[in-house]
């Protein structure tokens, strides 16, 4: 079909047809003052015939003055809005095989497809927008979580320390660990905890028993666990003779308290009777683990 729409701001006919109209739903750009506007809503449909908008503008001219060639305008001037085709079918059906053909324009008419692009670009970059600080929340907040988590793995690995050297969180430690399933024990590190003067020698009153005697100094800030001892007593030949594992409330005197460990900076006397029998004892050697 062809149609005649003109400019609404420079009253400029032209000349198109479907395959126009529907290329970007309607808007167009007027040749002549470069206006945009939609052809859809100034639209009159006329015949086949009309080949330029000058001719359907005499053909006008003429009407006004002779009413017998109304035969060749097919439709009135200003008709409803004509609504496209929803799909591509619809829309090669609608047209005629003169509608494929080249219109001569005078003057020419321009497809702006300026509207469309900056809409499309204008969303994309609103969308960019929009999406960027919500990319960079989400990573804050990651950020945090593997901050806190690792600090929390952090005090739970090192709570015994903590609690030795910074008594005072000791409580919130042990409130901590009702939940978690742990617990605050005292600290165990050998290296802070050294071997004094030991000795060994047999017993005046009682045969087959050595009194052994040794002690303990943790060089530590803090109290410590008391360690188990693996005591080794050899022969002449310095072969094993007897080995004992000796665990605190074995060598601990009474008076003191298992749990409190060794206090800090303290130095603990050891003093143990041994029961040898007919073993042969020339040497010991004395060792700490826990």
């Amino acid at each position: 079909m062809k149609y005649i729409t003109s400019c609404p701001k420079c009253d400029t006919h032209f000349l198109i047809n479907d395959e126009l109209i529907k290329a970007h739903r309607g808007k167009v750009q007027c040749g002549s003052c470069e206006h945009v506007f939609n052809a859809k809503t100034r639209l009159t449909e006329v015949a086949d015939e009309i080949t330029s908008a000058e001719e359907y503008q005499a053909i006008v001219e003429e009407t006004e003055q002779n009413s017998d060639i109304e035969e060749i305008i097919i439709s009135a001037s200003n008709p409803e809005p004509k609504e496209t085709s929803s799909s591509a079918d619809d829309f090669l059906g609608e047209l005629s095989p003169s509608a494929n053909k080249t219109i001569e324009q005078k003057p020419e008419l321009a497809i702006d497809t300026t509207p469309i692009v900056d809409d499309f670009l204008n969303k994309s970059k609103s969308n960019k927008k929009t999406s960027k600080p919500f990319s960079r929340v989400l990573v804050g907040i990651f950020s945090v979580l593997l901050i806190i988590t690792a600090l929390f793995q952090i005090i739970y690995h090192s709570r015994i320390k903590i609690a030795a050297e910074y008594p005072h969180f000791k409580p919130l430690l042990v409130q901590a660990c009702l939940h978690l399933n742990c617990s605050i024990d005292l600290p165990r590190n050998l290296d802070l905890i050294t071997i004094g003067d030991s000795d060994m020698q047999e017993d005046d009153n009682y045969e087959s028993v050595i009194n052994f005697t040794s002690s303990l100094k943790n060089g530590a800030n803090y109290a410590q666990a008391y360690p188990n001892i693996e005591l080794t007593l050899t022969d002449l030949n310095d072969q094993i003779a007897i080995k004992k594992l000796l665990f605190p409330k074995d060598y601990v005197a009474k008076d003191r308290k298992i749990e409190d460990g060794i206090p800090a900076n303290e130095v603990v006397l050891i003093h143990l009777p041994l029961h040898v029998q007919d073993a042969e004892v020339a040497g010991y050697r004395m060792l700490l683990h826990y």
